[in-house]
């Protein structure tokens, strides 16, 4: 993190520009209400403190006055042998006083240096469009929109038997399937939350897809190898708590798409995931619903 020029609001102020620092464990406490500031839900301070706990991640702030004014974190998935993979940008928030003077992009321009650091050979992210043209100036590609739709829960599923509870014999299968989709090594992240709570879609005793709950959120992953499998691991995911569950999925996925938008889901926001660095082999259509939009 090297030494930066003062902001422009620091130019007019005389006020130097707040100061970017790894988060220490004090930190980690006040980011609730920094995200809630940012008009952020605070249940994201749990989502980056897992990323640097259990995800050889990192959380940086930027602090002014002894208030933290914003925040931004990366996870990392290693690739083969412990070389290259990818890392995430997640959790970017500033809080509106210290909005339109380079700080959000400073934050994330401090994390891809975490990241690079770490070998990691292609950062990834998802973008509002507010936040597309910072990081297409920090080098980042746009490859596809996501879509947020929220829409009514089940009393209960209709799946029959295809869709059963996650057993720990069923995470080799779970690792492969997740390898296959997303072209990524996500071995940490599912070993750590599988014994949470997942589903398989099994025929004849072949794993064809898996979801994995969110500790932080209703939903959670959702990745199947054929639409007839995710569609119906979707409407086991919709047997939740409330009134409404929220899922993220590639606008690429027509299948998830339309099926959801049949069932009454209504899209709330858009995001667009972007990379920097070799574009990720991945496949959309395998993907029915994203863990959050973190890190996919």
């Amino acid at each position: 993190m090297g030494r930066r020029g003062l902001s422009p609001v620091a130019a007019v102020t005389g006020t130097a520009r707040p100061a970017i620092r790894p988060a220490g464990p004090g930190d980690l406490a006040r980011l609730g209400p920094l995200y809630e500031q940012s008009g952020f839900g605070a249940r994201l301070a749990g989502v980056v403190g897992f990323a640097r706990a259990r995800l050889d991640g990192e959380v940086v702030v930027a602090e002014a006055g002894g208030e933290l004014v914003g925040v931004a974190a990366g996870a990392v998935f290693r690739g083969t042998g412990g070389s290259g993979g990818t890392g995430w940008v997640g959790g970017v928030a500033v809080v509106p006083a210290h909005r339109r003077a380079g700080l959000g992009g400073a934050l994330t321009e401090a994390i891809v240096e975490f990241l690079e650091g770490r070998g990691v050979a292609t950062v990834l992210l998802h973008a509002t469009a507010l936040g597309r043209p910072v990081y297409e100036r920090l080098g980042f590609v746009p490859e596809t929109a996501y879509v947020t739709l929220s829409g009514p829960t089940l009393a209960r599923a209709s799946t029959g038997a295809m869709v059963r509870a996650g057993r720990a014999a069923d995470l080799a299968a779970v690792m492969a399937l997740d390898r296959a989709a997303t072209g990524e090594d996500r071995r940490r992240l599912l070993t750590a939350l599988w014994p949470t709570g997942g589903l398989v879609a099994a025929v004849d005793g072949r794993a064809l897809g898996y979801h994995l709950a969110s500790p932080w959120r209703p939903g959670g992953a959702t990745i199947a190898a054929d639409a007839g499998t995710g569609l119906a691991l979707l409407d086991a995911v919709r047997v939740a708590p409330g009134d409404e569950v929220a899922i993220s999925v590639p606008a690429a996925n027509a299948a998830a798409v339309g099926w959801l938008e049949s069932a009454g889901f209504q899209e709330r926001y858009r995001t667009i995931r972007m990379h920097r660095g070799p574009r990720v082999a991945w496949d959309p259509a395998a993907l029915f619903a994203a863990h959050n939009l973190f890190w996919g």
